[in-house]
């Protein structure tokens, strides 16, 4: 799409592709029946929005920083993703920076996409029937859906008089128009302030009862604006806050607000003419240490602050030992059946005590019930948080993950909850919904998940209301590593950015991550061959355990339980962000640390059989690389291409021969990571990217390439699984494109002949803007894992 197919308007039907299924003339690998479901982790990623329609039951959505946009599919009880389709060349359109609904026709749905500034990668997504097909025009402007201050908003808003019209905030480039439904767009130049601070304008908001009036709020202190005249002319909101009040800008001494004053993060404005406004010193999600809330009466054009917890408004009184930073204001939403009834979500208030908490006020912000303390157990300290219990699908379905293991914090936002037991009720809230149909229902998001009550009233009495999760469907992770075991009750080990990693037994089942170390990223996992109850990991810990080494742990019971390493690789510590990759032999005796860093001089990938008790610096390999696997079935037996020499050792990693890759068939001055037949010992595979794929049966002496290379096949990633009934060769996958036309489309494709033919695996609707990681099942045929970077993890 990006720089071809946004240039024009693009009509892309998701219900009407089907399974290409093509394959060379004369090939023997035959089609197999795929279906596209998520690996079950439930949520993982950071909701930034949450949007229902005004008059349309039930129909909701969902946008998140990295992983697109969903809807609410009703009867299935789960959301549906909307933007699949999008390809690996298109993959910074893969984030949803916000969300347009006409409120006069709820079929229409506009989706600004753009992941980040400058990548020259945005455009909008229109709908005529609520996401199941889009026109795509490119946008005129850059839009930051993983920027600083996407947690605002929303920066787009459809004129309920006149639905052809849409205005979008940017955030370098002002104030935007479109009259013909976001097909083109004009530059609202009467706007007086571009605010082209890369945060910028973060909502534009109608007056549904008045027709020409309009609200947009920048992310700068004096960055509210009124128009009454349909655009035609703006000018700051008369008697707007300028300034901290005393309250706020003396709460911490020694501490001082990041900006000069208060700076809008969300806008929303009631039926009976109350603007209210949720403000922070930093556009979030991380980093705001200051707010307030205030309210604003458009016909008396008076301002008032509401902030809980001033002057005893507030029930529960505020946690008597509050730590900073107390955080911002963001998270803000009105009932639609009664005026005065709003929530608002205070932001950062992170490491704690206390946390952040939701606030619901009956009486327009005078008063306010704290939530998040009322559906707190006693005893908590200041850190609010869920029961475990409560941390499941609205059926009852656990969500264990969720408790984060109860670890020792990392020192970021979304560490576990010290309290165990106790889930946290979130961090970076920024999401929040009274339901225009049911203003007893809730729902909230955080960095992790979307939690629902349907029974908030119970705050009235000073009750806990209850809460479910309400997440499924949503996958948005992003998978840094994976593998396949040979054995053993789990199917896939994965690693991911932000939540540790997983074992999954059943691809359905919603599984607990791996015990401590709770890793914040897991980096690189990974199992003996022969003893594949033997599996080790390593990532970032930000935790020093005093006589282990909390960086990698090794299990001997297939996952079920941990140890640490006795120490880490040299050069290794609490503080290292990312380690590195880690590989077992085929006995489960010898362990490969390439740590990627430099030790005095430079040395290879350190080896151990004592679980880090003795580290060896290798023999005859004097690089650190990524590019190393080992044999599932010889021994001691590992294998590394980098730099244009193959490397093998034949003792655990404690000495390497080597050959120059030109002598024994290989490409010259390249490397890539060698892909092993889970069941011969000797046989392995490289794909290398713009060249091909290269075949060994004699641990790696000698190579040949694949008949398709130089012909289109171009493997980016590679892997080897199960072979089809009948036959002795495993299949192979990989992602990247498979010869000429029609394989040359980037997919994921499968040979079950040793690459003489393949066939494509996924489809156009199926695409999750590429792939980063991937492996093969050995023990299923045909089931290739494929890891996202903010679509998780999908078996097909």
């Amino acid at each position: 799409m990006a720089g071809s197919v946004c240039g024009r308007a693009y009509k892309l039907c998701l219900a009407a592709i089907t399974l290409a299924g093509l394959q060379l003339a004369g090939a023997t690998t035959s089609k197999h029946g795929y279906e596209f479901n998520s690996v079950a982790i439930t949520g993982g990623g950071y909701i930034t929005g949450i949007i229902a329609h005004p008059k349309t039951q039930d129909l909701l959505y969902a946008r998140t920083d990295i992983g697109g946009a969903y809807r609410w599919d009703v009867a299935k009880g789960k959301w549906t993703a909307l933007t699949d389709f999008i390809s690996s060349a298109d993959s910074g359109l893969l984030g949803t920076e916000t969300i347009g609904l006409d409120p006069t026709n709820s079929s229409w749905l506009y989706l600004a996409q753009g992941r980040n500034l400058g990548d020259q990668s945005s455009a909008f997504f229109v709908s005529q029937d609520q996401g199941n097909t889009f026109e795509i025009y490119k946008a005129p402007f850059d839009l930051g859906s993983n920027e600083m201050g996407r947690n605002n908003g929303e920066r787009l808003a459809v004129d309920p008089f006149n639905p052809d019209e849409l205005w979008m905030g940017t955030r370098t480039a002002g104030l935007w128009k479109s009259s013909d439904r976001a097909k083109t767009w004009t530059n609202v130049t009467s706007f007086p302030d571009a605010f082209a601070n890369g945060i910028g304008i973060v909502s534009v908001i109608f007056d549904q009862q008045h027709k020409g009036t309009l609200y947009a709020s920048a992310c700068a202190p004096g960055g509210m604006y009124e128009s009454h005249d349909g655009g035609k002319s703006w000018a700051p909101i008369p008697g707007q806050p300028m300034t901290w009040s005393a309250a706020t800008a003396s709460a911490f001494p020694g501490h001082s607000p990041a900006s000069t004053g208060p700076q809008a993060m969300k806008v929303d404005l009631a039926s009976n003419g109350i603007l209210y406004v949720t403000y922070g010193d930093f556009p979030g999600p991380w980093g705001t240490s200051y707010g307030e809330v205030w309210r604003y009466n458009t016909s008396s054009h008076v301002w008032a602050e509401i902030t809980p917890g001033r002057n005893g408004n507030s029930y529960p009184a505020p946690y008597n030992n509050q730590t900073f930073p107390a955080g911002g204001f963001c998270g803000l939403s009105l009932a639609r059946d009664d005026p005065e009834t709003l929530v608002v979500v205070t932001l950062d208030r992170d490491p704690g005590p206390a946390l952040d908490s939701i606030y619901l006020s009956r009486d327009g912000g005078n008063t306010w019930k704290d939530v998040a303390q009322l559906s707190t157990p006693a005893g908590s300290g200041g850190y609010w948080g869920h029961p475990i219990s409560q941390a499941a699908l609205k059926d009852g379905t656990p969500v264990p993950w969720l408790g984060f293991n109860w670890g020792p914090e990392w020192g970021g936002y979304g560490a576990p909850s010290p309290v165990k037991g106790l889930t946290k009720m979130g961090w970076w809230m920024s999401a929040v919904l009274l339901d225009p149909f049911n203003s007893d229902r809730l729902m909230y998001g955080t960095g992790a998940t979307i939690w629902v009550t349907d029974t908030l009233s119970r705050v009235d009495e000073n009750c806990a209301p209850e809460w479910y999760v309400q997440t499924q469907g949503i996958e948005e992770t992003v998978i840094l590593a994976l593998t396949s075991p040979t054995g053993g009750p789990g199917h896939v080990l994965s690693g991911l950015g932000d939540i540790n990693g997983f074992r999954h037994d059943d691809l359905n089942q919603i599984p607990n991550m791996f015990a401590e170390p709770v890793f914040s990223n897991l980096d690189s996992i990974d199992f003996a061959g022969l003893a594949p109850n033997v599996v080790v990991r390593t990532g970032s810990c930000g935790h020093t355990y005093p006589g282990r080494c909390g960086s990698a742990a090794y299990s001997k019971d297939f996952g079920d339980t941990w140890e640490m390493f006795a120490t880490c690789a040299p050069e290794v510590n609490s503080t290292t962000w990312s380690p590195g990759s880690i590989t077992v032999d085929a006995s489960g005796e010898h362990v490969v640390w390439s740590t990627l860093l430099h030790y005095q001089e430079p040395t290879g990938p350190w080896t151990t059989s004592d679980f880090g008790k003795t580290w060896t610096a290798p023999q005859g390999l004097a690089v650190q690389t990524t590019n190393i696997a080992a044999d599932r079935v010889a021994p001691g037996t590992f294998y590394a291409y980098e730099s244009g020499v193959f490397y093998v050792s034949r003792n655990g990693g404690v000495n390497y021969s080597s050959a120059l890759a030109q002598n024994i068939g290989l490409p010259a001055g390249v490397g890539a990571l060698p892909v092993v037949n889970p069941f011969v010992a000797g046989e392995l595979w490289v794909g290398v990217s713009g060249v091909g794929v290269f075949h060994s049966q004699n641990f790696g002496k000698s190579w040949t390439a694949f008949k398709g290379n130089g012909n289109g096949l171009n493997p980016s990633l590679l892997a080897a699984g199960k072979g089809a009934a009948g036959k002795s060769s495993v299949s192979l996958f990989l992602w990247g494109t498979a010869g000429q036309a029609p394989l040359d489309v980037q997919g994921v494709y499968r040979s079950d002949d040793n690459g003489v033919s393949w066939v494509r695996v996924n489809d156009d609707k199926h695409q999750y803007g590429g792939i980063i990681t991937i492996a093969a099942d050995p023990r299923v045929y045909g089931r290739v894992y494929m890891g996202t970077g903010g679509r998780g993890l999908l078996p097909i």
